[in-house]
């Protein structure tokens, strides 16, 4: 079993290299380039890719639908910090075929996404819809409800786009809205958070604060 790493964190890749060799797995390689991604991908032609979501400034999506053109039944093994994909401006209806996702913050994620990559492997071939692996232990986690039950998909767009650091202008033409019912939305996002009560803290700063607790720290 062959597995390629794609990741810009080096933490993350200096965690999960060692880690892959107690396993089953024969062959790690690991990169934090895309050029480099495809090079070693073509080079060493891995039966499995495990690619962080927010990769290359989250565009791990369509690297991983370059992959597939080149190898349509490689595995892909995706991480996210978030379960709600709205929160990175991406949609269900994105993610390659048999796609297996696992959410980071899991009880030991290494042997989940060991588990992972066999099942990867199957779903490309029999092209089922992406799936979070674990999902039976982690969908009732509090992670899963309390964004995805509380917030609309224009209220989680427009959370984005203030962590995104835009005005409520920005946003408007963004969007094109007006602002005034930009202003609206953020206020409602900030009563969900309950960050808006307090006249003397930045509510746009503290709305950052809640998206990149979500998404993850971010990133340059």
């Amino acid at each position: 079993m062959k597995l390629l790493i794609i990741s810009d964190q080096p933490f993350e890749r200096a965690l999960m290299v060692p880690a892959f060799a107690q396993t089953e797995v024969r062959s790690i390689t690991s990169t934090s380039e895309t050029s480099e991604a495809l090079t070693l991908f073509k080079l060493h032609e891995p039966n499995v890719v495990l690619i962080d979501i927010r990769f290359n400034q989250q565009h791990a999506i369509a690297l991983c639908h370059e992959l597939r053109a080149i190898n349509p039944l490689v595995g892909l093994i995706i991480l996210a910090d978030c379960p709600d994909l709205r929160m990175l401006g991406i949609t269900v209806g994105s993610i390659p075929v048999g796609s297996q996702m696992i959410l980071k913050t899991v009880p030991d994620v290494v042997t989940l996404i060991n588990q992972a990559i066999a099942g990867s492997i199957l779903a490309a071939q029999s092209k089922e819809t992406f799936i979070w692996a674990g999902a039976d232990d982690i969908v009732n986690a509090p992670q899963f409800l309390s964004i995805l039950s509380g917030l609309t998909d224009i209220q989680i767009e427009t959370l984005r786009l203030v962590g995104s650091g835009l005005s409520n202008a920005e946003i408007s033409r963004v969007r094109f809205v007006t602002e005034k019912s930009v202003e609206q939305i953020v206020t409602k996002i900030s009563n969900y958070f309950d960050v808006g009560s307090n006249p003397s803290k930045n509510r746009r700063v503290l709305l950052t604060g809640e998206y990149f607790k979500w998404i993850g720290p971010q990133r340059k």
